[in-house]
């Protein structure tokens, strides 16, 4: 009989600023993208407004830049205390098709690393390599003035161990909606722009690893926030977030634990002459094993049609003695 000495998903990602809630499959969905809104404290439902938007709010892409093309990578080294081979991986894409709306687009890829596989006296039989990796394709459409909706569908493709029922598959669809809040029309417009947004996500069968899918649900996800814009000139801009967010899978506590076990986020995020930003926020997470709570911090840099992001992400604390900090940069190209 073999047995796996893996570093589990669920003991990695719970620890580090993933939320684990109730036993559900592929975790690594819900690490979030975009150095840009993590340091916002990993609030952006509400602005959505980039190439992550496919991830955060598909709704979001309704009113993505009209005028050009966006393309987003973003690298994130994961727990180098642990391992030097884990790593978060995510390339997005958002553009608008005059008369339609925002089209946009994800592949995200986990690297769980290379695993060792025994047997069950220790003795060594070789190695293995774990990842899982999702293809999500995106729309958002204007309803209505200010009013947006918006729907995503993915492929997702769970690769554990190369054995039966070590792999598994399933698909999965995103809900969202935008509201920008009409200022001028209700005598506000001097006091800058405010939006809401929710999303939900990862609504679908659960995964199936060798054709048994009981017990491995989705992250179905809900998510609600605002975000307001009190100036947007030329010479500096700024942008505050909020975000809540819970996941839905088998939801079976209390009232009083449910409500407490949640995942919750705020943030600024300033811009100089479109050349350098800076961002901070605060993030509370206590859906996993561990309570996660902190600062966020970013930055960004920005040349002609290319921009630089990097944010600081706190991890629980059994794992500061390492750094307090999970670091993800993004590369942002315009075209």
């Amino acid at each position: 009989m073999r047995t796996l000495y893996v570093v589990t998903l669920i003991a990695l990602l719970n620890l580090t600023g993933v939320s684990l809630g109730s036993n559900a499959a592929v975790i690594w969905m819900n690490i979030t993208p975009g150095a840009r809104p993590n340091g916002m404290g990993e609030a952006f439902v509400a602005l959505s407004d980039d190439a992550t938007a496919s991830y955060w709010n598909p709704a979001g892409l309704a009113f993505v830049d009209r005028e050009n093309h966006e393309v987003t990578f973003q690298h994130s080294p994961w727990l180098r205390q642990l391992a030097d081979d884990l790593y978060f991986e995510y390339l997005g894409y958002a553009g608008y098709l005059e008369g339609w709306g925002g089209v946009g687009g994800n592949i995200t890829f986990m690297s769980m690393g290379e695993q060792t596989e025994t047997e069950e006296g220790g003795q060594e039989l070789g190695t293995f390599y774990s990842y899982g990796v999702a293809v999500t394709g995106s729309f958002g459409t204007e309803v209505a003035p200010g009013t947006a909706v918006g729907a995503g569908l993915k492929f997702i493709y769970d690769h554990l161990y190369y054995g039966t029922g070590g792999t598994g598959s399933s698909f999965a669809a995103d809900l969202g909606i935008l509201y920008q809040v009409p200022m001028e029309g209700l005598g506000l417009a001097d006091y800058g722009d405010f939006s809401l947004g929710a999303c939900l996500s990862n609504l679908g069968p659960n995964v199936s690893y060798g054709g048994e899918s009981e017990g491995n649900p989705l992250p179905r996800t809900i998510r609600a926030g605002i975000a307001y814009v009190p100036f947007d000139q030329k010479i500096s801009r700024l942008r505050v977030v909020a975000d809540y967010s819970k996941l839905l899978t088998q939801i079976d506590d209390g009232l009083g634990d449910e409500f407490r076990e949640n995942k919750w986020g705020m943030g600024a995020e300033y811009w100089y002459y479109d050349l350098i930003g800076v961002r901070a926020g605060y993030l509370h997470d206590t859906e996993g094993e561990s309570t996660i709570s902190g600062a966020t911090l970013g930055a960004g840099i920005r040349y002609a049609n290319f921009q630089l992001d990097m944010a600081f992400i706190p991890v629980a604390p059994s794992l500061q003695s390492s750094g307090k900090y999970n670091k993800k940069f993004s590369l942002v190209v315009r075209f």
